[in-house]
């Protein structure tokens, strides 16, 4: 790998165990630690690179059988993020034992080992805990931080009496001493990744059951939460015994740990036998949680078991291969969640949730392949994003569905027995289902995984049946013309149509001909199974919209349709105002999926028509097509399942966006006699009445909304208010929002989703643009390595502007920020494609919404 040699350590080493033993000081923010590694020497050497950041490394002591040494000279490189120990003789080729004392800090920016904060009993307080994915494991102890080295670990942890000490196994000895302090070792470890290495401090109350099978599940919360823990616990433990039967291998480590920290800049961390969640993502309140936030925690519980065995047991040889941990993991939740919740319709909410967002950041010039070469850990950090995790996801699901249910579960199972404790690459898996498919997967899936995009599949009517062409196909036109695109996709296609069987057939050229009865609808991609577009000729999209007014067409395929139709406008194949006129045809939709995804859609429109003069004529157009079905959603009836009430909340929530009167009225009729208690207003409809009562609002229903976010407990209420303060219409209230999201009471793994919620409001974009440019170096210090400095510049891709992405580029220019740079790219990419979009559009949408 090119320029591997910078970040990766060196083979003639080799660690096969570590004992580890840290001692944290809650009051003092630091830790002390020391370890004995022991290592295999492929050949004499003088020198040991270990990875080392933030840590001053006070000893280091090699132990042969020829006898002991002390390093002479310990240098650090801060660029390699390594401690190199030199010794003054060789030390032979075989087995040592290498011993550190290092000391280092508590930081406070959610990496390495951490500390985090919460108020109880009207105090705050303290725990420590870890996150070392991708590449911090090394802020927390030198160590050979890469996925391929795995070792076994065995932690000690000296902690005050009176706390909980948790890591990836249970303990199996306590040594009580004196001055209230206690030592704990935990069990070893099976041999595993650094990066899932895990140990927590604080005080902690926790609930736990077995599953069916055996398995000890525990729920950790802060004091006073535990009654959060119920929903969260039966669904672990659930999801571990489907797990453990759909890949036949049973969950290696006697408990799985689930626990609830306050400051976390992930949604969760798949720590082996530890798993750390963001409160919102692990804790439901039978009073105060929606449904929603019910439904994302059932996923986000079974993506990160998932890991336990996809990417804990089998892990990727490299961060190039990191879709193979995520992208599955981001398919088989849903798998697991439509079992444990077979109402729910999962899979046809994965199509919303994950193949949309796939498809949109995959549409850019500025994409990256799935498996794309990194090196840095800047570079890694970069991959972490929609086409890793949601394009991954898509394909494995189009796979899946080609391949069958059964050789997909058998194949994995080849896959994880052949390869357990070890690591592998993305061909390892192809092969294994090539092995009980007898298909050549690795050849189909060779432009799914090598090169950025997608294909759109362009349906044209001749007499003798249909031609369908395969092109790339790029949300801009701008991008189109400047690509060179020659990827050839093996796409399954499939068939609906109506009065005949479905059809599949593997396309493996640029053009295919398929047989038509003329005159009646075909619809591709049935249920939206593969990973493409579909464009068809006007006649055809003319038939297929009248079989989706009739409901001839089922819920998925309705929904693709639309979505890709709005897509097509966006890169100019087909008009604004013609999308918008096929979407009338879904006024009497009933389905929550396919009007969430109109929703997504008219949304981004709208978005694009924020400064225009028509604005207004665009949002009774949307009042029109939500109008019907909000007739039969009545803000006091109980709905009748989980759909049902996602349904509810979605409806109340546009028409209360676009300005229906009779909505926005009831919102702030409820909003006004709940007096400040969000115990008055109903769970699901919290969210949908601040962000109404904001966006009508003024000084006194923002200091009231502020007034509750402050004493909000439930993080899941928090991001309800927090998100109501960006809706605000006056810039003075922005501004006031925009200086709270970096002030005390806003912790840092919010903060950049209110800025975030200021930019994409149309009256505080240039308001956020300025706040994010006056402060940039706080927030570089504050996230340098993270996401979080991405998830500041996205949401500019909301600009029409071009001379906002002449502005983006210099000042990231001036001010660069390692790991934003496919960011800032795709975003000036998007600006462009927004500013075009408006230009070809303008004059007849105008003219259609003022005569419609």
């Amino acid at each position: 790998m090119a320029g591997k040699k910078h970040v990766r350590l060196s083979p003639d080493v080799v660690p096969s165990k570590y004992e580890v033993h840290i001692r944290p000081d809650l009051e003092a923010f630091v830790f002390e630690g020391d370890e004995t590694i022991y290592l295999t020497f492929k050949k004499p050497l003088r020198t040991i690179t270990l990875h080392s950041k933030d840590l001053e490394i006070e000893s280091v002591e090699v132990i042969t059988p020829s006898g002991n040494a002390f390093a002479g000279k310990i240098s650090y490189d801060e660029k390699a993020e390594t401690a190199t120990f030199t010794f003054k003789k060789e030390i032979p080729k075989g087995t040592a034992k290498l011993r550190l004392v290092f000391r280092g800090i508590l930081n406070d920016r959610m990496h390495g080992f951490y500390r985090s904060s919460y108020e109880h009993d009207g105090k705050t307080r303290h725990l420590a805990t870890t996150q070392f994915e991708s590449t911090d494991a090394r802020r927390a102890l030198p160590c050979f931080d890469e996925p391929a080295i795995k070792a076994v670990f065995e932690v000690s942890l000296t902690v005050p009496s009176a706390s909980t000490a948790i890591s990836n196994t249970i303990p199996v000895d306590i040594k009580e001493h004196d001055g209230g302090y206690r030592t704990v070792r935990f069990a070893p470890t099976p041999p595993m990744s650094s990066y899932l290495l895990a140990f927590i401090v604080g005080d902690f109350e926790w609930v736990e059951k077995r599953s069916a099978d055996g398995v000890l599940v525990r729920v950790f919360t802060t004091p006073g939460k535990k009654h959060q823990a119920r929903f969260a616990l039966d669904c672990a433990a659930k999801t571990i015994s489907f797990f453990n039967k759909y890949f036949a291998i049973p969950y290696p480590l006697p408990v799985v740990d689930l626990i609830a920290i306050p400051d976390f800049s992930a949604g969760a961390m798949e720590n082996w036998g530890a798993i750390t969640y963001r409160e919102s993502a692990l804790l439901v309140d039978p009073e105060h949680s929606s449904a929603m936030n019910k439904q994302w925690v059932a996923l986000v519980i079974a993506h990160e078991l998932a890991h336990q065995w996809f990417g804990n047991l089998v892990t990727m040889e490299w961060w190039t291969h990191l879709w193979l941990n995520e992208g599955f993991a981001s398919y088989i939740e849903y798998l697991a969640v439509d079992h444990i919740f077979p109402s729910w319709d999962m899979w046809t909410q994965f199509l919303q949730a994950d193949v949309r967002p796939a498809l949109r950041a995959d549409a850019l010039k500025h994409t990256h392949p799935i498996e794309i070469e990194v090196h840095h850990p800047s570079e890694i950090a970069a991959v972490f994003d929609a086409v890793s995790y949601s394009k991954g996801a898509s394909i494995i699901r189009m796979l899946a569905e080609y391949l069958g249910k059964k050789d997909f579960r058998d194949g994995l199972r080849f896959y994880l027995k052949k390869h357990s404790y070890g690591n592998t690459e993305t061909v390892d898996l192809w092969r294994a289902f090539e092995k009980v498919s007898g298909k050549p997967v690795a050849k189909m899936m060779a432009g799914w995984t090598g090169a950025g995009g997608y294909p759109v599949l362009s349906v044209s009517e001749s007499a003798s049946g249909l031609t369908i062409k395969q092109s790339r196909f790029f949300s801009s036109p701008l991008s189109a013309k400047t690509s060179r695109e020659k990827t050839l996709w093996h796409v399954p296609v499939s068939f609906v149509a109506k009065g005949r069987a479905p059809k599949q057939v593997l396309m493996r050229t640029k053009s295919i001909r398929v047989r038509r009865k003329s005159g009646t609808w075909i619809k591709l991609n049935r249920d939206e199974t593969s990973f493409h577009r579909t464009a068809y000729s006007p006649a055809l999209r003319d038939i297929l919209a009248d079989a989706a007014k009739k409901k001839e067409l089922k819920t998925r395929d309705r929904l693709g349709l639309i979505r890709d139709v709005f897509a097509l406008s966006e890169r100019g194949t087909v008009s604004a105002a013609d999308a918008l006129l096929f979407a009338s045809n879904y006024a009497k939709e009933t389905e929550y999926v396919v009007w969430a995804e109109l929703s997504s859609s008219i949304a981004g429109m709208h978005s694009l028509l924020a400064h225009e003069p028509f604005l207004q004529s665009f949002e009774r157009r949307a009042l029109d097509i939500f109008s019907v079905v909000g007739r039969s959603v009545h803000w006091n009836d109980a709905p009748k399942n989980h759909v049902q009430a996602l349904l509810k909340v979605l409806i109340l929530a546009n028409l209360g966006k676009y300005g229906d009167e009779k909505t926005v009225a009831r919102a702030e009729k409820t909003f006004k006699a709940a007096k400040g208690n969000p115990d008055k207003i109903p769970a699901d409809l919290r969210g949908l009445v601040y962000a109404a009562v904001a966006r009508s609002g003024g000084k006194k229903e923002y200091a009231a909304l502020m007034d509750m976010y402050k004493k909000a407990h439930l993080q899941e209420e928090k991001n309800r208010l927090g998100s109501a303060l960006t809706n605000f219409k006056q810039k003075k209230l922005l501004e006031k929002t925009l200086r709270f999201a970096i002030s005390k009471d806003v912790r840092p793994q919010d903060c950049t989703r209110m800025i975030a919620g200021v930019a994409v409001n149309p009256h505080g974009n240039d308001l956020a643009w300025k706040f994010i440019r006056e402060n940039w170096k706080f927030f570089l210090e504050r996230y340098a390595g993270s996401r979080e400095l991405s998830h500041l510049i996205d949401p500019m891709a909301v600009s029409t502007s071009v001379a906002r992405a002449h502005e983006l580029a210099r000042f990231f220019k001036k001010n660069p920020a390692p790991g934003t740079e496919r960011t800032l790219a795709q975003v000036v990419e998007q600006i462009r494609a927004n500013a075009l979009w408006l230009k070809r559009n303008r004059k007849e949408l105008a003219s259609f919404l003022d005569n419609s």
